[in-house]
């Protein structure tokens, strides 16, 4: 099922209760845009009561310094921190694998689930679903 946004596409499974979404680019010129994304997969989150995440990275473009990314992902984890999500999964490939940024945001994040990188989205769909 697809959710309704005019800015972002989600993609929603009521049978599995996993939320898909592509990860947006994230450049400097357009960081504000970035950060209004990720609002609008919390929202959905919260509005579908989403249990699972799945976020495919492969084609998103991270150009903006370390630090600023982290600190976005640091925001979009502890607004996912107040819902009911139990597993995230991130589907990567060798270059978008940033793990300084998102190993430390996990550390530092009040995000208490599981966070795994696949480099294949039946892998990760796999595991989100898994018991």
């Amino acid at each position: 099922m697809i959710i309704p946004s005019p800015v972002i596409r989600l993609d929603y499974n009521p049978a599995t209760d996993v939320l898909s979404v592509e990860w947006p680019d994230v450049r400097e010129h357009s960081l504000g845009e970035a950060e209004h994304l990720l609002d609008v997969v919390v929202q959905a989150v919260r509005l579908y009561d989403v249990r699972y995440l799945l976020t495919d990275t492969r084609k998103g473009v991270v150009d903006v310094p370390e630090q600023r990314y982290r600190e976005l992902l640091l925001r979009f984890t502890r607004s996912l921190a107040a819902t009911r999500v139990r597993k995230l999964a991130r589907v990567v490939t060798v270059d978008t694998l940033r793990e300084g940024p998102i190993s430390q945001v996990t550390r530092e994040s009040a995000l208490a689930v599981p966070i795994r990188s696949f480099y294949s989205t039946e892998e990760a769909l796999g595991w989100l679903t898994s018991k």
